[in-house]
């Protein structure tokens, strides 16, 4: 197992704690599991052959842990939301899950979804 983290920030503040975990075979050598920012057209894992066709998306709402707390400097009582997103590929195998953890007091969730 291959595990990329990312602090994403918006005008410097931290706004989600995301953490994403790779099979190790599918991304050995490849720079997404690098400790720098790795963005590539289309997404990273398109630029290594792998396409994520489906996406199963988990949200809950939990109190944070102390390290969270810190890291998304929160107020007492606030609680973070975790989204947990898992990417199959045409067959149904896992190709990646990220957990992000996001702010209660700062983040709002939007889906649009295609009914066919």
């Amino acid at each position: 197992m291959q595990v990329a983290v990312e602090t994403r920030r918006v005008e410097s503040k931290v706004c989600q704690l995301s953490t994403s975990y790779f099979p190790e075979k599918l991304v050995r050598g490849a720079p997404l599991i690098e400790p720098r920012d790795v963005s590539a057209p289309g997404d990273v894992l398109a630029s290594l052959g792998l396409n994520q066709m489906v996406f199963s998306d988990e949200i809950f709402v939990r109190m944070p842990t102390e390290d969270e707390k810190e890291l998304l400097d929160l107020d007492k009582g606030v609680p973070v939301a975790e989204h947990i997103r898992t990417g199959l590929d045409e067959d149904g195998k896992p190709l990646r899950c990220m957990v992000t953890v996001m702010p209660g007091d700062r983040t709002k969730i939007t889906y649009d979804l295609q009914v066919s």
